[in-house]
């Protein structure tokens, strides 16, 4: 239930900018948003380096080596692993296993290393996270789960690649249930969730946070109606802003004025 359109209002004042404008390009990533968030993961990282060898082949071009990943909700998910070394954390808080000792076949250690070890793309410099679930999202919880199995359809690739994992599993660690939609990766009882939001952006990319909450409540109490503010909350970022707003914030004139704030610091 997302698109680019929500952030029209963001864009377009951001636009008005002159040195934003002179100085940045936007681009927008619209990814399927069912899949799960280590498959979203590594298609955007793919597209980024895609798009920038098709621009700038000869990797000549230092502008396309300063990126800002902005991510809002799921998608700081995403951002967050555009800019961090996981190792093998993800992979032993799924399965308890390290990959040596999981001792897999060629193909299939590769399909594993594809979706649970990441290192930081060279483009990206600073992210910024939107009421980013880093520790999952209370309304991702069981009833939410089973309901959402009604209504999920998973696209033809990532159906693919769910059933390897699937097929996969047994081989993994016994008894243990991989993450087959988004929501059942941002369920807040998920290890590999929880792994990363300990793990640091890794340096010298730099971070942001942006929060918001609904109503009068202060941190470290207070949610958005979709994502507490101790799950949006991590340490290790640059500057942490609390938004007096619902989940959806990327319109509001005080979170597009501190997007602001963060770009032009990067353009100093």
């Amino acid at each position: 239930m997302s698109s680019p359109v929500w952030w029209a209002e963001m864009w377009n004042t951001l636009m008005a900018d002159p040195l934003l404008r002179q100085n940045c390009q936007f681009w927008f990533y619209l990814y399927d948003s069912a899949k799960p968030v280590v498959q979203s993961a590594v298609d955007l990282r793919q597209s980024i380096e895609d798009m920038s060898k098709q621009l700038d082949p000869e990797g000549k071009d230092p502008m396309l080596q300063q990126m800002v990943v902005i991510g809002h909700s799921q998608g700081g998910l995403l951002t967050k692993l555009t800019a961090t070394h996981t190792g093998e954390t993800l992979l032993v808080a799924a399965t308890g296993k390290t990959l040596a000792q999981l001792e897999l076949p060629p193909e299939e250690e590769k399909l594993v290393r594809k979706l649970a070890i990441f290192e930081p793309l060279p483009e990206v410099k600073r992210v910024i996270f939107i009421s980013t679930p880093h520790r999952g999202s209370y309304l991702a919880g069981s009833f939410a789960r089973r309901l959402a199995q009604y209504f999920i359809t998973l696209p033809q690739q990532a159906a693919t690649i769910t059933a390897e994992l699937l097929t996969l599993t047994p081989k993994l660690s016994p008894g243990v249930k991989l993450a087959s939609t988004s929501i059942d990766t941002m369920a807040p009882n998920n290890p590999a969730m929880l792994a990363l939001a300990e793990i640091p952006v890794t340096p010298p990319i730099k971070a942001h946070s942006i929060i918001s909450v609904k109503g009068d409540a202060v941190p470290p109490a207070g949610n958005d109606g979709v994502v507490e503010y101790s799950s949006a909350h991590i340490e290790g970022v640059e500057s942490e802003f609390v938004v007096r707003s619902p989940h959806s914030c990327q319109g509001n004139p005080l979170t597009i004025e501190e997007v602001r704030r963060i770009l032009l610091l990067h353009l100093q």
